[in-house]
């Protein structure tokens, strides 16, 4: 009689059973995902450059947000998003654009009366 340690037998049983949900048809696929797209969005004279970004829904979207002559914020509202940047100032920020449709993004400082006209839009298609 051969003596087989509980440990092993697990451990067979386990990747058995791995092996035969992969053959039964069970497999996981991780979800989908967009790819990675990069902008630089300039806050400079109470506008933004550029106005308007487009993306495909699920792409990861990383902005690099400077601020030029003044401090500036860029916020988008559906995503929970508010960055400030001081003048001369580079803020990075990633977000997953998973919700379809056109999104403002706008200056929430009130330092001048001009911020309240910097307004964008971010395209999720």
């Amino acid at each position: 009689m051969i003596t087989i340690p509980h440990r092993a037998v697990l451990a067979s049983a386990i990747a058995g059973g791995l092996l035969v949900a992969g053959v039964s048809g069970f497999s996981f696929k991780p979800p989908a995902q967009g790819g990675t797209r990069e902008f630089t969005i300039t806050g400079d004279q109470f506008s933004f450059k550029p106005l308007r970004i487009e993306v495909q829904k699920d792409d990861l979207v990383k902005i690099t947000f400077m601020a030029k002559d003044i401090a500036h914020s860029i916020t988008i509202d559906q995503y929970r998003i508010a960055k400030r940047a001081s003048a001369g100032q580079t803020v990075v920020f990633e977000f997953r654009a998973d919700q379809v449709g056109t999104h403002r993004f706008y200056c929430n400082l009130t330092i001048d009366d001009r911020c309240k006209r910097m307004e964008g839009e971010l395209v999720v298609r």
